[in-house]
């Protein structure tokens, strides 16, 4: 009987008491990756007190943009969210409310609108959130369920980490790492190499009505603020095998049959040669990038025109 009670006690210390003193005394664990761009991200959102440009996505966002290009031809500020599409689009949704003011432009640029409306890798959500907890606040009450399941696991690599030393700037230049960010929010790590035949086979992308509403709740939300929100065009990599324009004029179709917020581009207008892709048919090149945001501003343009 004694030691069942003392398993008992030790079980729930080991699970979580120890994980949470791990997170508190000796997080943060990742503060020169990749995804610790968040915080650079978040501080410039948070800095910005004159209407602005909030870009909204996963890594076609954060290796898809060139913001200084936008900035001048729209001439409002423009502030880089896209991270990493691990974390799932209902969780970079949420990161422009942290500083949502009067005349800001939401825009919202997926690879697709179909999801689960979950958290799509809790423990890369902890990874990237760490004792950072001003910005728990992303986080649903929905989403706790699973971020508990992975938490003693994220805590203990926390603790390796810690014990290791291993947070440190990559021993040499990397696209992944937070220093190839800069002040909007854009990777501007050189990148010069087209998609190769490893690229990623070609997935049409789906839409459904789960996603759009979730976006139409954000839509009414931004509305109430004076603020507005759009869905803008994705790049799409052309001349893979099993390529299809109508696939893509469908897609956008059934998008704007859902969204209540105006869908600003011709999701055409946005198909690449693959010489313009980076190693992957989500990241573009630095040519790439720069007539993606080209073609944004004029999209952003138009739109603010009429509105």
């Amino acid at each position: 009987m004694k030691r069942f009670l003392t398993k008992l006690l030790i079980l729930p210390f080991a699970v979580f008491v120890l994980p949470l003193f791990i997170l508190a005394a000796l997080c943060p664990q990742w503060t020169h990756s990749y995804n610790a761009s968040f915080l650079d991200k978040m501080e410039r959102l948070e800095s910005l007190q004159n209407p602005k440009i909030i870009l909204v996505g996963n890594s076609n966002i954060a290796f898809g943009i060139q913001s200084d290009i936008i900035e001048k031809e729209v001439g409002m500020p423009v502030v880089n969210l896209g991270l990493h599409g691990g974390l799932g689009n209902a969780f970079h949704e949420r990161m422009p409310l942290f500083n949502l003011q009067k005349g800001d432009v939401v825009v919202i640029a997926h690879l697709d609108y179909h999801d689960d409306d979950k958290i799509l890798d809790p423990e890369l959500a902890l990874l990237t959130l760490e004792n950072y907890f001003k910005y728990w606040k992303i986080f649903r009450a929905k989403d706790f369920l699973r971020l508990a399941g992975v938490f003693p696991k994220y805590a203990y690599k926390c603790l390796f980490r810690f014990l290791t030393r291993a947070d440190k700037e990559p021993a040499s230049p990397t696209c992944y790492a937070r220093s190839a960010f800069n002040e909007y929010g854009d990777n501007v790590f050189p990148r010069d190499i087209e998609a190769g035949e490893s690229a990623p086979s070609l997935r049409h992308p789906k839409v459904d009505a789960k996603s759009l509403k979730r976006i139409n709740k954000l839509y009414d939300f931004c509305k109430a603020r004076g603020a507005d929100l759009v869905i803008a065009g994705a790049p799409i990599l052309s001349g893979l095998p099993g390529f299809d324009l109508q696939e893509y004029i469908g897609f956008q179709n059934r998008v704007e049959s859902l969204a209540s917020c105006p869908v600003i581009s011709d999701f055409t207008d946005y198909v690449f040669d693959k010489k313009y892709f980076y190693a992957s048919n989500l990241h573009l090149t630095n040519q790439g990038a720069r007539l993606r945001s080209e073609r944004l501003a004029e999209d952003l343009k138009k739109y603010l025109e009429k509105r």
